[in-house]
């Protein structure tokens, strides 16, 4: 049944919360821009409560609430209703449905910023470009504010998932209210920078938003209910953070004993937040989905079980179903060389892309929380010896991946001009 609920416009008390709050939320703020610009050494790796075997029984789902769409923002009331409906979206909770909102408002937002990045790197005007990311900001920073209106009386009935939404958008608030001012003296360089630091933000809010989805996706056993459009993307059929989680879970379905051996490689792109500096977040983005495709072009044809996953920033994940940490290890190396061997060529400039890679085989009686947490700490063994570099963690902790050159082919990854690609 879907849930209802009357969302309230009204500003006022938001003030007096925030003011509360500010003392605490503000000692986050360094933690929070820190994760939003680098993301590529502390991602979100999460899939709490995923089911390990069949007899586990489906999860209770949580109970209706009741209520409208209507007063969720200034914006139209069916404006809400037409993007859940056009997303494919049927929440069963008010959580969820704020949830399913803040992820596909944040994705729009996301991309308005891009555009402007991408506006300004074609020499617009970076006055015009100030006034419109700053408009921007504040039509976000109130937005924010009326979600947590919202979510505050639901935080019982949703628990723990509810106390992780408030305090995600109580520290997102914080920050958008502390994102400087245009300052003419700083020309379009600083506008670039402001634009750059706040799309590392909704990065961030995005994959909070995926992480605290899939958990309660999990709980009430329902990730397979999911629209394909939100697991899966492009043509290649890359999982997103959703997919990824309902493709463990329905392996685990199919093997509640854990006889088949399943490995996973991480793989984090070295210095993306410099890269992503250096050619913009449109580009930043099309070079993501071209190491998708390049990831999926190495996946092993003749045997194994191998999917591709975008799942978090620029964060990929590899599945390897039917595979040891030793084979696991061969592979993840041979896309480390490879990734190392393409370069990115952008008008007549090219730059290369690294990536750091954690390797670790799936314990008979692990979870999620425990193996991901090993492959976070093998990624972060990469990281500390160099980067470029792959360990693996066989049970015993991470070691260095040392191997031949795979002797790969250097290749040149064109990214062209055209926005429909």
């Amino acid at each position: 049944m879907r849930s209802e609920h009357v969302f309230a416009c009204h500003f006022v008390g938001i003030h007096s919360v925030l003011m509360i709050v500010f003392a605490l939320a503000v000692a986050n703020l360094g933690l929070g821009f820190a994760l939003a610009v680098a993301l590529d050494r502390f991602p979100i790796l999460s899939f709490t409560g995923i089911r390990r075997n069949a007899n586990g029984g489906a999860n209770s789902s949580a109970s209706a609430l009741p209520g409208s769409l209507e007063e969720l923002s200034t914006e139209p009331a069916d404006k809400w209703s037409q993007m859940l409906l056009a997303a494919e979206v049927d929440a069963k909770s008010q959580t969820e449905q704020l949830l399913w909102i803040i992820k596909l408002d944040t994705a729009s937002r996301r991309e308005r910023l891009i555009e402007l990045d991408r506006a300004l790197l074609k020499n617009s005007p970076a006055p015009e470009i100030a006034e419109a990311f700053e408009q921007d900001i504040e039509s976000f920073s109130e937005q924010v504010d009326r979600w947590i209106i919202e979510v505050e009386p639901e935080k019982e009935q949703a628990g723990a998932i509810g106390n992780a939404l408030e305090e995600l958008l109580l520290d997102l608030a914080v920050q958008l209210r502390s994102c400087p001012e245009s300052d003419e003296a700083e020309g379009g360089t600083g506008v670039a920078r402001r634009l750059e630091a706040a799309i590392h933000l909704l990065n961030a809010l995005r994959d909070r938003t995926d992480a605290l989805l899939c958990r309660l996706l999990t709980k009430e056993d329902r990730l397979h209910s999911v629209a394909d459009r939100h697991r899966t993307f492009g043509e290649k059929g890359t999982f997103t953070h959703l997919g990824l989680a309902a493709l463990f879970d329905e392996w685990w379905h199919d093997d509640p004993d854990h006889v088949r051996l399943v490995s996973v490689v991480v793989l984090d792109l070295d210095a993306f937040s410099l890269y992503s500096s250096q050619v913009g977040a449109f580009y930043a983005d099309k070079s993501l989905n071209r190491l998708g495709d390049l990831l999926h072009s190495l996946l092993r044809k003749d045997r194994g079980f191998d999917r591709v996953a975008r799942y978090s920033g620029q964060r990929f994940l590899l599945f390897m179903g039917d595979t040891s940490s030793k084979n696991a290890a061969k592979g993840a190396e041979r896309v480390r060389q490879s990734i190392e061997a393409a370069s990115f060529k952008l008008g007549n400039e090219s730059y290369r892309i690294t990536c750091s890679v954690g390797v670790v085989e799936v314990g008979k009686d692990e979870g999620p929380d425990q193996f991901l947490l090993r492959a976070e700490a093998a990624v972060n063994a990469a990281k500390d010896a160099g980067r470029n570099r792959g360990f693996v963690d066989a049970a015993d902790g991470p070691v260095a991946i040392r191997l031949p050159s795979f002797g790969v082919a250097d290749q040149c990854i064109e990214l062209d001009d055209d926005p429909a690609t």
